[in-house]
């Protein structure tokens, strides 16, 4: 398995953890405040890591050979278009972050990278859902595009390994 690959592993990995983490935030804001937005959140969330697990699964028992088909297949094309919904999300997550930051830095007259680091720490952990989320597409993409062009056209035969001379 190649660099890239292994390093496509750990983002799915890490991925899994933070939204994770976010499910459960979610679910604790959602018994505190009873808020349907939390509920929708949380969901959110849990399709994402489901999303990522999926993804790591997906490497881990097809590449570097074996297409997708049957269930996997339908499997990955709902997660593959729901992802496009969790980005929205991920998205608006991102924007009212550096809004309510925009807020702070109105209040304390300096500029963004001027406040302490604490108040930018949900920010950057956002991003990095956001980007891994990205990522995770780009990679299911490029996979199931590679383990299809390694099954169709790298793909031997059982009578051509012993081609007689």
């Amino acid at each position: 398995m190649g660099l890239s690959w292994q390093l496509y592993r750990l983002i799915c990995l890490l991925q899994m953890l933070a939204t994770t983490f976010f499910t459960f935030t979610s679910l604790i804001s959602l018994f505190n405040s009873g808020r349907g937005y939390y509920f929708l959140e949380t969901l959110f969330f849990i399709l994402m890591a489901a999303l990522a697990i999926f993804a790591l699964n997906l490497v881990n028992t097809n590449y570097p050979d074996k297409p997708v088909a049957g269930k996997q297949k339908n499997v990955f094309n709902w997660l593959f278009l729901v992802n496009f919904f969790l980005l929205i999300f991920l998205f608006g997550l991102f924007f009212a972050e550096y809004r309510s930051l925009g807020f702070v830095r109105s209040i304390t007259g300096g500029s963004l990278f001027s406040l302490p680091f604490g108040f930018l720490v949900p920010l950057l952990i956002k991003t990095a859902v956001l980007i891994f989320q990205l990522i995770i597409l780009y990679g299911l993409f490029n996979l199931r595009r590679e383990l299809y062009r390694n099954f169709f056209v790298n793909k031997q035969f059982e009578f051509e390994d012993g081609a007689v001379s």
